[in-house]
């Protein structure tokens, strides 16, 4: 009886010895890391906002991240706006300044782009209304769009 106690006590010490030896290695396995979402090889931002005579209008184009062209389009009343811009064209110079952000400096005035998957935003400051409109004063303001809806977020281009 003392023996067969001696091989069961000496049994259950090797299978707890074996299970720890298990976990252990299987814990020292590399995790596998949880890869970021990746942003489409291109994507493409349209929208709309108001009335025919009080609208504005945005589109874009992005490959592998980096904006390649934009048309912004507004009207108020008789008034008409029309900006356009392709990276490497003769009247704007683009500036990749990382995180999703690029500068374009346009014939009067500056762009700030900045796309994320999905989202998509641009800033114009001190950009002349009278070589892009044909009336007087600056455009100081933003559009923003998200892909899969029709409507621009409008700040400040109207006033």
């Amino acid at each position: 009886m003392l023996i067969t106690a001696i091989r069961l006590t000496a049994a259950t010490v090797c299978l707890i010895a074996f299970t720890g030896a298990a976990m252990a290695a299987e814990s020292a396995k590399p995790r596998k890391a949880v890869k970021a979402p990746r942003a489409p090889l291109m994507e493409r931002f349209s929208c709309r906002t108001g009335p025919n005579d009080e609208q504005a209008r945005l589109i874009v184009e992005v490959v592998k991240s980096r904006p390649m062209e934009f048309a912004y389009y507004s009207r108020l009343g008789t008034s008409v706006c029309s900006i356009h811009g392709r990276r490497g064209d003769a009247y704007t110079k683009w500036q990749d300044n990382g995180g999703g952000k690029t500068e374009v400096r346009l014939l009067e005035g500056t762009a700030q782009l900045e796309y994320r998957p999905g989202f998509f935003s641009i800033k114009f400051a001190e950009v002349g209304r009278m070589r892009f409109c044909g009336m007087e004063g600056e455009l100081n303001g933003s559009v923003e769009v998200r892909s899969k809806k029709p409507e621009c977020a409008l700040a400040g281009v109207f006033d």
